[in-house]
């Protein structure tokens, strides 16, 4: 059975996540952060003997999904169908794909990902964290700039208002590496952060800026601060030279990521 999940299910949707706790970072953060009854949030799953295996979440007018098999597809296929106010669904590579083989979904767009995750106190290089900053609520207008400054972000959905209410709720930590005229030189970020792991989003250097590891020092910070919180860092990518950036601070690919596009 597919339906709208409730706070009464919550530990059955729990027992589901726990599965796949780097895979699930997005879910189980908007899910512990937002709950169930949000006007922006809806949470959507299919339950067999008792069991969720499947969850669907809308934030906003985006999508994020995960299965166990063929359980939910064709429902969230019709789903997908019927509302247009959405732009965007993303999840698991394989979970993705059986939208489009048993639920005969056609995307306008795809858009394929590596999915690494890092185990709290990975092996890594030794990186030189000094001068990396914590970003504040003051600093979202820097940050803004310097990603409208980055090719790769021209897509984002991200919007500077966007990006301030959630340094503002929190779900937001930020550090940057400052640059010679008072902006922001590079980024790295963290969102979702859940009783498990965290997401790492928004590596970014300015291109006056490059080559000097500074996005590298943003993201070893960023390793630093989840080990002594002992939680799970998530990231994907689709440029090789990051992922060569990203192993060498000890995170490993475990899966593909997807994003569809209406």
């Amino acid at each position: 059975m597919f339906r709208r999940l409730t706070a009464s299910d919550h530990d059955r949707v729990v027992a589901y996540l726990a599965k796949r706790p780097a895979l699930h970072t997005f879910l189980t953060g908007d899910i512990e952060r937002y709950g169930y009854d949000a006007p922006f949030q809806e949470v959507y799953g299919h339950l067999s003997n008792g069991h969720v295996t499947a969850v669907l979440l809308r934030f906003y007018g985006s999508y994020i999904f995960s299965t166990e098999g063929p359980d939910g597809v064709e429902e969230v296929v019709r789903l997908l169908q019927s509302n247009t106010a959405w732009t965007l669904i993303q999840g698991d590579s394989v979970s993705l794909s059986l939208l489009q083989d048993i639920g005969g979904f056609e995307p306008r767009q795809v858009r394929e990902f590596a999915f690494a995750e890092r185990p709290v106190r990975a092996p890594r290089i030794p990186v030189d964290t000094s001068g990396v900053f914590q970003a504040t609520v003051d600093h979202v207008g820097q940050l803004w700039q310097l990603r409208k400054s980055i090719a790769e972000f021209a897509n984002s959905s991200t919007t500077e208002l966007s990006l301030r209410q959630s340094f503002e709720s929190g779900d937001t930590l930020c550090f940057y590496i400052p640059g010679e005229r008072g902006e922001m030189a590079a980024s790295a970020s963290v969102v979702a952060e859940n009783q498990w792991t965290a997401m790492v989003v928004g590596v970014c250097t300015r291109p006056l800026y490059r080559g000097h590891g500074y996005a590298t020092r943003c993201v070893a910070k960023l390793c630093d601060v989840f080990d002594e919180r002992g939680k799970t860092l998530c990231l994907y990518y689709d440029n090789p030279n990051a992922g060569g950036i990203y192993r060498r601070l000890g995170f490993a690919v475990i899966s593909g990521w997807t994003q569809f596009f209406r």
